[in-house]
């Protein structure tokens, strides 16, 4: 994957923005060729390119379909995909998003409706994307909604998986994505914003309620944690430690840093060089990239040990370095992650998520089968723990029978 930021200008003001506007003028087509003939010899036949920011639509559609065109034409299995604020968005976006981005399209919005704001007005803001979302739905596209909480309104993730739920009822679905808001940008210096325990319980709480329902749409990073336990994916970010060189991104400058988190901690060590004057292979081969590999081998001897490590794999090491862990400390939100996965995996066994499983193309006989093989090499090391975990967080559905289960 390649993330491509050809921009950091922006039409909104919001004010938590983790890539506030650098100066870095506006990629144009040339820009964009000179890029990808730099990686083309690195690139995976099926490559994806996310379109980031800054207001990646603010290029415009022909930038993008030119773009692609010169993409497809020298490795036809690219893939582009956008993440955008979506207040740009009408209908001379409607072909570039079928025939160019194959409905790959996310977007963002905060329910408590304050920090997101246009000339330093979040109603604005607020009336704007609404008018914007209704668009993108009736036009039929099923967008990934990004929402980011803290402490003080995490509990409106309720709201936000309640209507998708009743969106997708309505024929109308779209995905949503529940993020833990983080200190960059211009919060840089805010600390973390919720607390760990906290955000795992809601979220543990948003997954019995999507595993009930299973519906039409995902909710991410539940899916993608499911997904994981079962076996069905590996590598997938944040849960990966062996990221780089696998991912980059590209600042509008082209300076390259593993991706758009490390760019976003606005620490020059981290960074890797710069595409045109350094080349991509002395970019991977830099003293930086070298520092972060190491992470594959460099994890805290109490994650070693954690009965979840194969699929957490030691969390994100961006998030180890902008919580003052370093690159090879725990993970910030691993309270959170250890009380999800514990949830999945009884879930699992329990038969709770059978339905999900199927409706994800996995085969439930399966996936239980997996689940209990990987707890049954660490029974004498982990399963003790995730005992406890389960038994002290208050999960009532099936527990004598989660139990009874991972002691076959």
């Amino acid at each position: 994957m390649v993330i491509i930021k050809p921009t950091k200008s922006c039409n909104a003001d919001c004010s938590y923005c983790c890539a506030p506007s650098d100066g870095a003028p506006k990629w144009t087509d040339e820009d964009f060729r000179r890029a990808f003939d730099m990686l083309e010899q690195r690139l995976h036949p099926a490559a994806t390119f996310l379109w980031h920011g800054g207001e990646p639509m603010l290029l415009g559609p022909r930038f993008y379909r030119k773009a692609y065109d010169y993409a497809r034409n020298r490795l036809s299995g690219v893939r582009f995909s956008m993440q955008s604020n979506m207040l740009s968005y009408s209908d001379r976006w409607k072909a570039v998003f079928r025939e160019v981005f194959k409905g790959g399209i996310s977007t963002s919005w905060d329910p408590d409706g304050q920090c997101r704001s246009i000339k330093g007005s979040p109603e604005l803001y607020s009336r704007v994307f609404q008018a914007k979302m209704e668009s993108l739905l009736n036009d039929g596209w099923h967008p990934n909604v990004i929402a980011t909480f803290t402490d003080s309104t995490i509990h409106l993730a309720r709201d936000t998986y309640g209507k998708a739920l009743e969106s997708s009822k309505n024929g109308r679905p779209y995905d949503i994505r529940l993020n833990y808001r983080y200190p960059a940008g211009r919060a840089l210096n805010a600390g973390p914003a919720i607390r760990p325990d906290t955000y795992g319980r809601y979220l543990t709480e948003i997954y019995d309620r999507w595993i009930v329902d299973c519906p039409d749409f995902l909710v991410t990073p539940l899916d993608q944690m499911l997904m994981k336990v079962a076996g069905a994916e590996t590598g997938r970010c944040p849960w990966s430690k062996s990221c780089t060189g696998r991912i980059i991104e590209i600042e509008p400058n082209f300076d390259v840093y593993n991706c758009g988190e490390f760019a976003d901690v606005g620490n020059a060590e981290f960074r890797f060089g710069n595409l045109l004057k350094d080349g991509i292979g002395a970019c991977l081969s830099s003293r930086a990239a070298n520092g972060l590999a190491q992470r594959r081998y460099r994890h805290p001897k109490e994650c070693m040990q954690c009965i979840h490590f194969d699929e957490c794999e030691g969390g994100c090491m961006r998030d180890s370095v902008l919580f003052g862990g370093g690159l090879y400390g725990k993970f910030h939100y691993c309270e959170s992650w250890k009380e999800i996965f514990s949830r999945i995996k009884e879930s699992i066994l329990t038969g709770e998520a059978d339905r999900t499983l199927e409706r994800l193309g996995l085969n439930s006989k399966c996936v239980v089968h997996t689940v209990r093989s990987k707890l049954s090499k660490g029974i004498n090391s982990g399963l003790k723990n995730m005992r406890r975990e389960i038994e002290t967080s208050g999960f009532a559905p099936g527990r004598d029978n989660a139990m009874s289960a991972m002691a076959v």
